[in-house]
């Protein structure tokens, strides 16, 4: 066995000092200064949602009712029990500060009875449902014969056209296609014309990274070709609450586009493996990142606040749990329930208490089933959620706020007395003399 003195043991400590400082000094420092500058600023700027078996609500909807070719608004009310009874709520008009935007879903047929007009700046028809192979559309349901467009222009509420297609397989056809392009422009030309509508909305989901700038060159030719149709016409694009492949490349194309609508839902959803609210407000540790993330994402690549529109969910998402606590691992999604169905069934109804949480700022349900010992667990928005979410949107300066989608609270009127309450004209105008 070798032996050594405590004079060169000490000075083999110091040497081993001096290597593990070098070690320490080159690989482990950048690492933490790395992640302390980057991983934060990730953290507070994309949401925490996985990728992986992501599907929207927007897509549930075409897979659920896209192959029903009804032919009149009619079908649709019998299928979706769409109520004609009238509805008393707030009247009033929106105040010129904030633009109010809602989608009409063709499967809500004639919903719209209902709507109360004067309070929403713009509506869009939702939709245009692409052909990828040629331009065409699939189908644009009712859009020639409804009677919302007529009640929406005589309220001076603004038209839009929707237009859809989903899949990195259909938008990478389609975008790589330019005479298909080329058909889908002269056809929505057409179609806004026909109505004499005011712009379209463009919702394209799932494009690849691979195909990033061929979203940004058609971006730019739609907008540029309709103009030239039409100067006055309005070119909106639907943002992704998570823009996971970075597809928007906002600097590029932000002068062609009038504003944006921001999908801010789905952050938890038939995809989730835990259950979680659809649309939540601030960062958690339970639930992640949500819409003030999500803002913050967009605002950084170069989207102004006041050409931000930020839609929030009329409907829920409901899962089987085996526990009572929120955030509690699925063992089946049930549902996509709209605020109507939630209203009349669970709270009417079974007189289900609704519970509120502080964390994301939304509302749910907890039922158990006694038979199978098992839980239902519902995330939603109601008046109480929706109105901390429209104080943030006045507070922040956003543009204006969005509902996805108009009709799903059919029979009933405190979502649009909460507009009200918060967008009018005469509500805004008694703050400013206060």
């Amino acid at each position: 066995m070798f032996s050594n003195t405590p004079s060169e043991i000490k000075y083999l400590h110091k040497q081993l000092h001096k290597i593990l400082m070098r070690i320490l000094l080159i690989i482990i420092v950048p690492l933490i200064l790395f992640y302390g500058c980057h991983g934060d600023k990730k953290n507070e700027n994309l949401p925490t949602v996985s990728k992986s078996n992501f599907t929207s609500q927007r897509n549930l909807h075409e897979k659920n009712f896209g192959d029903l070719n009804f032919t009149s608004e009619k079908q649709w009310d019998s299928l979706n029990n769409i109520s004609y009874k009238q509805i008393q709520y707030k009247k009033g008009k929106v105040s010129s500060d904030y633009r109010t935007f809602g989608w009409h879903l063709y499967s809500n047929g004639s919903s719209y009875i209902n709507y109360n007009f004067p309070m929403l700046w713009g509506i869009s028809y939702f939709s245009y449902s692409v052909k990828p192979e040629t331009g065409n559309y699939k189908s644009i349901h009712q859009w020639k014969t409804t009677a919302l467009i007529d009640s929406a222009k005589v309220n001076g509420c603004k038209i839009f056209l929707s237009v859809s297609n989903f899949g990195s397989k259909n938008n990478a056809l389609f975008l790589k296609n330019p005479k298909a392009q080329n058909t889908l422009i002269d056809s929505l030309s057409n179609l806004l014309a026909y109505r004499s509508a005011d712009g379209i909305n463009i919702d394209f989901e799932g494009v690849s990274k691979e195909n990033k700038e061929d979203f940004t060159k058609f971006i730019i030719l739609i907008s540029t070709k309709l103009k030239q149709a039409n100067p006055d016409y309005m070119v909106s694009l639907c943002l992704y609450a998570i823009d996971w492949n970075n597809i928007f490349d906002i600097k590029k194309i932000d002068q062609y586009i009038e504003f944006y609508t921001l999908m801010g839902y789905d952050y938890y959803g038939s995809f989730s493996k835990t259950t979680g609210p659809v649309s939540p407000l601030a960062n958690s540790k339970q639930f992640g990142n949500g819409l003030q993330a999500s803002v913050r994402y967009y605002e950084n690549k170069g989207v102004r606040l006041k050409k931000l529109i930020t839609g929030l969910p009329y409907y829920g998402a409901e899962w089987y749990t085996k526990s009572p606590k929120t955030g509690a691992n699925v063992t089946k999604f049930r549902s996509h329930p709209s605020y109507k169905s939630i209203r009349k069934i669970d709270i009417d109804s079974l007189k289900i208490p609704v519970q509120f949480d502080p964390k994301s700022s939304s509302s749910y349900l907890i039922m158990k089933d006694s038979s199978n010992n098992t839980y239902r667990q519902l995330f939603f928005e109601d008046s109480k959620s929706l109105s901390v979410k429209y104080d943030w949107i006045k507070d922040k300066k956003i543009g204006g706020v969005g509902i996805w989608a108009l009709g799903y609270d059919n029979g009933y009127s405190e979502l649009w007395d909460l507009l009200y309450d918060k967008f009018s004209q005469e509500q805004n105008d008694s703050l400013h003399y206060k």
